[in-house]
């Protein structure tokens, strides 16, 4: 199913490291100082996030950002926020950054971070490799998250940075494994990007939905360059507005 989209060697980085344990970590997430973002139940002092605040140039569409390796970041955890009264669920995927913290301060939502479980490589170029074959296989790759009850929500945030022109594979993997649960809901995608904006991703979740019979609201997406969060609060509070009118 995968193959009828554009199988491009480009990486690009999304928001998030999380924000769990009694773990450590320094954090370079950067705000502006305009800043009037609500506070969440996410940490916003341990997100790291090094390709905020980057030049272009340093950045090269997303190939300056640093990863360990570990997807989440090898001093955190997976980010699992959970609730028993929540009506909206963020589900992103990410090799670093700070976007999902800034959805979830304004949104309130429960949060799930996935994570694949052979973890994608710190070398950008393998990455890329290990991506464009993924992007061949339904369900690949495979993910290492407990899932809760989707039916408690109404809305689903879903996040992913953009990878060959779409969704990163992690995120594709979660909608063609739950589609038939997102039936009914109203979906929201969120992404960064290395300036190449949505891509396909948007006509990627469309298509694995009308193949599973479901019909879902989609809000439209908001996106932003990876190494440009930091000035994104105005845009983001507007969209988010937008999508409460």
């Amino acid at each position: 199913m995968r193959k009828s989209f554009i199988l491009l060697v480009s990486v690009l980085v999304l928001a998030a490291c999380a924000v769990q344990n009694n773990k450590t970590t320094s954090s370079s997430l950067s705000t502006s100082s305009s800043s009037v973002l609500p506070s969440g139940k996410m940490d916003q002092s341990r997100i790291a996030a090094p390709q905020v605040g980057l030049s272009d140039e340093e950045w090269n569409n997303s190939r300056g950002t640093v990863s360990d390796g570990e997807d989440t970041n090898s001093e955190q955890e997976p980010t699992r926020i959970l609730s028993e009264d929540a009506d909206s669920l963020i589900v992103y995927f990410s090799r670093s950054g700070s976007t999902e913290f800034k959805i979830q301060a304004l949104s309130g939502a429960d949060v799930i971070e996935l994570v694949a479980k052979e973890t994608y490589s710190s070398d950008y170029g393998e990455t890329v490799q290990r991506a464009n074959q993924e992007r061949n296989l339904e369900n690949t790759p495979e993910l290492d998250v407990e899932m809760p009850d989707l039916s408690q929500y109404q809305s689903i945030y879903i996040g992913y940075p953009i990878w060959g022109m779409t969704m990163a594979e992690p995120v594709a993997t979660f909608i063609e494994i739950y589609a038939k649960e997102l039936d009914g809901k109203t979906i929201i995608p969120f992404s960064t990007n290395g300036g190449y904006g949505l891509g396909s991703s948007i006509d990627y979740i469309e298509t694995v939905l009308a193949e599973n019979q479901v019909t879902a609201r989609i809000e439209p997406a908001f996106a932003v360059e990876g190494n440009k969060v930091d000035q994104a609060d105005s845009d983001l509070m507007t969209w988010y507005d937008n999508l409460n009118k």
